[in-house]
């Protein structure tokens, strides 16, 4: 999966995401994508926004297997709102990579504070390895550091103290998570939200 800076214009959509899911038990991806054109079921104001968000959140859903899906249907919110975080790390590298770069040393280490020079040099480490990335603006990597605090506070993995300090909350992971993760080969996706190895 290449590097992308599409994750500036996306959200959580943690409710949107759930009602996507629920929608394709017992529909089809276009009737669903329908639904969402000619019922605003995303509630956004322009066209463009909903098919925006239908994409995004078909690709999530479609990044993870249907064990998480259905969990998603049936867990409680803290639970589902990891999981919606967890498809947007698996259909986004770049997430992930901070995820799994970031948060989780930072938990490991047990450093809690969420700090602009971290993700600072977590950009700069990336530009160094990659040319699409060393290409990017700096509007785009500040609107994209922008994004995914929003999703990280959304999902409830960082807490926001003041307007300048967010520190990072160590999520709970249900078991019945834990071991799905495990047993679909998403383990380095669970370590990344724990601090493990």
């Amino acid at each position: 999966m290449e590097y992308s800076a599409s994750g500036v214009k996306y959200l959580l959509w943690f409710v949107e995401t759930r009602e996507t899911a629920r929608l394709l038990k017992d529909y089809s991806p276009d009737k669903v994508r329908e639904m969402a054109l000619n019922e605003n079921i995303y509630q956004q104001k322009d066209r463009s926004r909903i098919i925006n968000e239908y994409g995004c959140i078909m690709r999530r859903l479609e990044a993870i297997p249907e064990s998480l899906r259905g969990m998603l249907l049936n867990t409680d919110v803290a639970t589902a709102k990891i999981i919606v975080l967890v498809s947007a790390m698996a259909s986004d590298r770049l997430l992930f990579e901070l995820m799994h770069e970031v948060y989780r040393s930072k938990i490991h280490l047990g450093d809690d504070e969420w700090k602009d020079s971290d993700l600072n040099i977590f950009f700069s480490n990336k530009a160094d390895q990659s040319e699409l990335v060393s290409g990017w603006t700096e509007a785009t990597i500040k609107k994209l550091k922008q994004a995914y605090t929003r999703c990280l506070l959304e999902a409830g993995a960082l807490k926001k103290e003041n307007a300048r300090i967010k520190k990072i909350h160590k999520l709970y992971i249900d078991p019945e998570l834990r071991q799905n993760l495990l047993n679909e080969s998403m383990g380095d996706y669970l370590y990344a939200l724990t601090g493990e190895r």
